[in-house]
């Protein structure tokens, strides 16, 4: 949401505001008709809103407002599976389009934010979503103690994999629900790839965000991209609880 909106006269009015609208009624917060101006009728839903997510109820939406109700419906969307993950999974969709700066370089954001730049970085990212939008470290308690694993996160997938499975947050092949931690194995030998999913889509396939990926390679692409897996492809998936 590109700016804040309040009660005024006249009222606020515009696509922005009747996306609101729409989130708020899909989210069961009545507002009795969607028509693109913030009323009175408008801010009482975004009051009980605010409300029922601990937040400042002030009827008015600012970023942790618009933050919230995107979290809500992205969970809503997407079944999610847990807090972290529905946080984790809106911050990814964010990111969506990011590419290393220069091409081919692996130096993105990411990298830069955990403190090792210009390698590979799609378990870089997953860190990254679950530590900025979740508060959740992956690798919790291994830094120093087992390859990849630093005080942000983890750079090697493998012992990502290892590390949910002897925590217990380890699933298996199944069909996965949205924020769950896919690990991918592309040749059969040790896990190569992660990202995070975004929804089962049925017939065995999911859609995912992942860090690092392209069309033409999915282990090292440059890119933060939306894929559509199967899940033949994977390993298997966490779920972070």
């Amino acid at each position: 949401m590109s700016r804040e909106l309040h009660v005024t006269s006249p009222m606020m009015s515009g696509q922005d505001v009747l996306d609101l609208q729409t989130k708020l009624d899909a989210l069961g917060y009545s507002l009795g008709g969607s028509d693109g101006k913030y009323g009175i009728s408008t801010a009482a839903a975004v009051r009980a809103f605010q409300r029922d997510h601990g937040l400042a109820v002030d009827g008015a939406v600012g970023p942790f407002t618009s933050d919230a109700v995107a979290v809500a419906i992205t969970a809503q969307r997407a079944q999610v599976a847990s807090e972290k993950g529905a946080l984790a999974l809106a911050e990814a969709i964010k990111h969506i389009g990011t590419k290393e700066d220069p091409p081919d370089s692996n130096r993105t954001m990411f990298g830069e934010w955990f403190g090792v730049n210009g390698v590979p970085w799609c378990n870089i990212f997953v860190s990254y979503c679950f530590q900025i939008a979740a508060s959740y470290t992956i690798t919790d308690g291994l830094a120093g103690k087992a390859p990849g694993a630093y005080p942000k996160g983890c750079t090697y997938v493998p012992t990502t994999e290892a590390w949910l499975r002897t925590t217990g947050m380890w699933l298996g092949r199944m069909a996965p629900l949205g924020g769950d931690i896919a690990i991918y194995n592309w040749d059969g030998q040790e896990p190569d790839h992660i990202g995070i999913v975004e929804k089962y889509l049925g017939d065995g396939k999911f859609s995912a965000i992942e860090g690092n990926t392209s069309v033409t390679n999915r282990s090292n692409g440059g890119e933060v991209q939306r894929a559509i897996r199967h899940i033949t492809q994977v390993d298997g998936f966490g779920r972070i609880t």
